[in-house]
């Protein structure tokens, strides 16, 4: 089962993806909603992919996305914002936009699995596939 870290400060939207993926036979690491939580579990923890919400209790998740950098973490942003305002170098990072349908996360979700496989490019170059924006509403 994969492990996949969420870092989301929306009790309710957390609590959502939390569900959606353990029904997706997924191991959640989280949800945690600080950065400073975020910072340790994605230093600490067995990690094999990441959710993150760009801004959160603490500020932005920069310093989160260098940490799953350095250890060739695959992860993807569930966010509001735009691709002009991710993280630095984070132009190819796919996003799913808020408010988001649960099958378009499960899309993405189903896509960053499978950059998760010991073959996976993203794993072997540290690097993640263009931006996926989806602003079609709530499920």
């Amino acid at each position: 089962m994969q492990r996949i870290l969420v870092v989301e400060d929306e009790f309710l939207l957390a609590l959502r993806i939390q569900t959606l993926l353990e029904d997706a036979d997924v191991e959640i690491v989280g949800p945690v909603g600080t950065l400073d939580e975020a910072r340790k579990l994605a230093d600490d923890e067995t990690l094999d992919a990441a959710l993150l919400d760009v801004n959160i209790v603490g500020g932005r998740v920069d310093d989160v996305v260098e940490i799953l950098r350095r250890r060739d973490v695959p992860f993807l942003f569930v966010t509001a914002n735009d691709a002009d305002h991710l993280p630095p170098n984070c132009s190819r990072v796919a996003v799913v936009a808020k408010p988001f349908r649960d099958d378009d996360l499960l899309h993405e979700v189903g896509r960053l699995k499978s950059e998760m496989s010991p073959g996976s490019p993203a794993l072997q170059k540290g690097r993640s596939r263009p931006v996926t924006v989806s602003r079609t509403g709530f499920a």
